[in-house]
């Protein structure tokens, strides 16, 4: 078993887990992310490699070990132990390559917004539910001296973030899913186009951010947030536990992207990775009960009070002693405050889009920002990226 749980207390969670299993005898072995990316196809191309590998997930991910015949389809697995009964449907879409399930995900992840209740209640200021309410937010709090949203995209991914919550909220769940796996819909379209408008180009307008949020990292915007200098934060629920220890006795709220025009709010979500089965184990039947095994309800418990995770399987969390801030991220990730269908989407990360589209997004969200690119040139490059990572 290869998995990349490196760091305490996940590291510590998982054995533990691992070990309780009595059925067969774990050998495990834990790398980090890039160590596993460098080392499981060659191990498993060779042979050598093991039983059960935890990879992320997406086509240019745990794709190109299926596509080289590396790891097996779990169709009949899930079939057996009725997964699809149990998944997250954007669960089961991420683990998924040309139909089939490849893939036991795991760490379901929401990009969410922050809030600090507490500052908020002291400017006097609402929490805002619309979107129209967080452009009047937006520019009330910068009155009283705050950045109402820590937020900066001189990196390559946050701007993915934030565009992901918009064209979620804008197109819907369901639109989202089926343009990012079944190529159905267009990335250039006028509601696309609203998506970028909104977020870039207006609430920039109206001082939701630093005046030039070009510049500003993602870990320097979580700072401004840390610091109690900005009232919300986006970033992703894989923030909560350095939130926890550095905001001790403030009230920190999670929330979906306000509302769109009366539509839902909609948690962009996605799978840090998942468990994989070798093509070439001469123990698959073992390796598929061992994983069934892990997402038993005695085993969901230390996953989430301890590790700080979220399976993609509903599970009842009372009694568990689960902070305030991890009680709202793990609601988020099951059901998203509401219809899991409707108010969980998708993330358009490196895990589902081409690098060229990834690329397309970053420097293209940066100069709307700057001024230099329309929004309708945005959505008309997007597509045309997408069109480009089809065929590449």
């Amino acid at each position: 078993m290869w998995d990349q749980f490196t760091t305490s207390p996940q590291n510590e969670t998982v054995k533990k887990i691992y070990d309780a299993y009595r059925n067969a005898t774990i050998v495990r072995n834990a790398q980090n992310g890039d160590q596993m990316t460098t080392v499981g196809k060659t191990a498993l191309a060779s042979g050598t490699g093991p039983d059960v590998i935890y990879y992320q997930v997406g086509l240019g991910n745990a794709g190109v070990l299926a596509e080289a015949g590396l790891i097996r389809p779990l169709d009949d697995v899930a079939a057996k132990y009725g997964w699809l009964d149990r998944l997250t449907p954007f669960a089961v879409r991420e683990a998924s390559l040309d139909g089939k399930l490849y893939g036991l995900p795991n760490e379901s992840e929401n990009t969410v917004l922050f809030y600090n209740k507490t500052l908020i209640d002291k400017a006097g200021l609402t929490v805002p539910e619309t979107f129209d309410d967080l452009l009047t937010f937006a520019a009330a709090a910068t009155k009283k001296g705050y950045t109402p949203i820590a937020y900066g995209q001189a990196d390559v991914y946050p701007c993915w973030w934030a565009f992901s919550m918009m064209a979620n909220n804008v197109n819907g769940a369901q639109a989202m899913g089926e343009l990012i796996f079944d190529n159905k819909g267009s990335w250039n379209t006028p509601e696309m186009v609203e998506a970028i408008k909104l977020f870039f180009v207006d609430l920039v307008k109206a001082g939701g951010f630093i005046k030039d949020l070009n510049s500003l990292g993602g870990p320097d915007a979580q700072s401004l947030f840390l610091a109690g200098k900005a009232l919300m934060n986006l970033n992703g629920t894989w923030a909560v536990g350095t939130i926890e220890k550095d905001m001790p006795g403030q009230e920190i709220g999670i929330m979906a992207m306000p509302s769109i025009g009366g539509g839902a709010r909609v948690y962009p979500a996605g799978s840090g990775s998942a468990y994989h089965i070798s093509a070439k184990s001469p123990h698959a039947e073992e390796a598929a009960a061992f994983l069934d095994f892990l997402y038993q309800p005695a085993q969901l418990r230390p996953w989430v009070e301890e590790a700080k995770i979220f399976p993609p399987v509903p599970f009842d969390a009372s009694g568990w002693n689960l902070s305030p801030l991890l009680k709202l991220a793990m609601e988020a990730a099951q059901t998203g405050g509401g219809d899991a269908k409707t108010n969980i989407g998708y993330a358009v990360n490196h895990g589902l889009a081409s690098p060229g589209f990834l690329k397309a997004m970053t420097s293209g969200f940066q100069a709307v920002v700057a001024g230099d690119k329309t929004p309708e040139k945005q959505a008309e490059e997007l597509q045309k990226a997408w069109e480009a990572g089809l065929t590449s």
